[in-house]
C-alpha cells in the first residue's frame, strides 16, 4: 500500500509540474499589461456622434474571444426615441473574436449582435415581424492599439458598424472612435 501511495504522489507531483510548466509558457496568461497582453476586463466607451456615446462592458478572453454587453444597445433600445430608424431595434449582447495584428501593439476585434424587433423597428427596413422576432445581425469591427500608461492600460483606435436585415440587405451603417480602459480592482466599499 505504501508503494502504490508513494505512487500516486510522484503522478500528482508530475502532473501538476507539467500543467504549471505549460501554463507559465502560455500565451494566454494575461500580464500585468506591461507586455501587451489585452486578456482582462474593460470599459470601452464608443463615439458614435458628438454627445452619442456608448458605454460597453468587455471580456476578452484567452483563445481569441470576447463578450461585450452595452449601456445603449440592449433588450429595450427599440423604445429610445432618439435612435436612427435602423438602430430602433433590441440587440443582444454581442460575441466576437480578436487578434494580434503582426508583432504589433495592434489588435482587430470583430464581434456580432442580433438584432430582434420592438414595437417601434420600422418594418419598411426589417420587414413584417412580431415583437421579439430575430430581424437583423450587427457586425462591429475595430483597430485598436494598445497603449500602457501610468493611469492604466488602454486600447483605442477607430470602429465601424454595419446592420443587415435578415434578408441580407444593408440597412444602416456608422462608425467612430472607441477607447477602452481595463478595469481596476477597486477598494472594498463601506456601507
Amino acid at each position: 500500500m505504501q508503494l502504490q501511495s508513494k505512487l500516486h504522489r510522484m503522478i500528482l507531483t508530475l502532473a501538476l509540474l507539467a500543467a504549471f510548466t505549460l501554463a507559465a509558457n502560455s500565451p494566454a496568461i494575461a500580464q500585468d499589461g506591461h507586455q501587451g497582453n489585452i486578456v482582462g476586463t474593460w470599459i470601452a466607451a464608443a463615439t458614435l456622434a458628438p454627445g452619442f456615446v456608448n458605454t460597453e462592458l468587455i471580456a476578452i478572453n484567452p483563445g481569441e474571444t470576447f463578450t461585450a454587453t452595452s449601456s445603449v444597445f440592449n433588450s429595450h433600445s427599440s423604445q429610445n426615441p432618439f435612435l436612427p430608424p435602423f438602430l430602433v431595434a433590441d440587440f443582444s449582447d454581442g460575441y466576437g473574436r480578436w487578434k494580434r495584428l503582426g508583432d504589433s501593439d495592434r489588435f482587430a476585434l470583430t464581434f456580432k449582435r442580433h438584432v430582434f424587433a420592438g414595437t417601434n423597428t420600422p418594418t419598411a427596413l426589417y420587414g413584417s415581424f412580431f415583437p421579439g422576432q430575430q430581424v437583423g445581425e450587427a457586425t462591429i469591427q475595430s483597430v485598436v492599439t494598445f497603449q500602457h500608461e501610468e493611469d492604466g492600460d488602454k486600447l483605442e483606435g477607430p470602429f465601424t458598424f454595419q446592420l443587415r436585415n435578415l434578408g441580407g440587405e444593408v440597412v444602416g451603417t456608422g462608425g467612430g472612435t472607441v477607447s477602452f480602459m481595463r478595469l481596476k480592482i477597486e477598494p472594498l466599499a463601506t456601507p
